[in-house]
């Protein structure tokens, strides 16, 4: 199987996971916050996966994984924090998830410049979506909401804001070898050249 397509799956399926997390604490905001932490953590520790993975595929345009692997590790980093330690960071758990979506957001606001300068017309639907995913991470970040249960539902907004982006994501950058006479040819030493028609 192709290996940028086999990328491309398990990065939708990975932000299908991630929204069915949100959907889980929007709908269970009341439920353990140290289960919803242990939970959180395998998501964590498979989207970091999948982002270490997509990183090394070279896909077409190379947007979608081009800083996977910092940010495929900070992630994994946090699984592992999260699966070892969750009765001790179950406080933490919105300020964790606000960085990380933080951490996202400001990735897809340099995808999305790169969209820009390839052309692609839809490049400011990733810059918005980037800007959105900032703010709720923000919103977290500093603990600008008040409630246990209120702080759970927008930890699961969040993540199936996030997931809904990288979806989007997904099938608008990620593009498998076999190319069209219009799309581009890329060598070897990276260098982008339209083909003659």
């Amino acid at each position: 199987m192709n290996y940028v397509r086999a990328a491309k799956s398990f990065y939708i399926a990975c932000s299908v996971l991630l929204c069915a997390t949100g959907v889980l604490f929007i709908c269970m905001p009341s439920f353990s916050a140290q289960i919803l932490c242990i939970v959180m953590g395998i998501v964590s520790l498979v989207y970091g996966a999948e982002k270490i993975i997509g990183y090394f595929s070279r896909d077409l345009y190379r947007l979608a994984f081009q800083f996977d692997l910092a940010l495929g590790i900070f992630v994994a980093i946090i699984g592992v924090i999260l699966l070892l330690r969750p009765g001790r960071v179950v406080e933490l758990v919105d300020f964790i998830i606000g960085l990380f979506v933080l951490v996202e957001g400001v990735f897809k606001v340099q995808t999305s410049v790169e969209a820009f300068r390839f052309g692609m017309r839809a490049w400011w639907l990733i810059l918005v979506g980037a800007l959105v995913s900032g703010l709720f991470g923000l919103l977290l970040l500093f603990d600008l909401l008040s409630g246990t249960e209120l702080v759970m539902v927008f930890v699961g907004i969040s993540l199936l804001s996030d997931g809904a982006q990288n979806l989007f994501n997904a099938f608008y950058t990620i593009k498998v070898r076999g190319r069209t006479p219009y799309e581009p040819r890329i060598y070897s030493d990276g260098e982008e050249l339209r083909e003659e028609e």
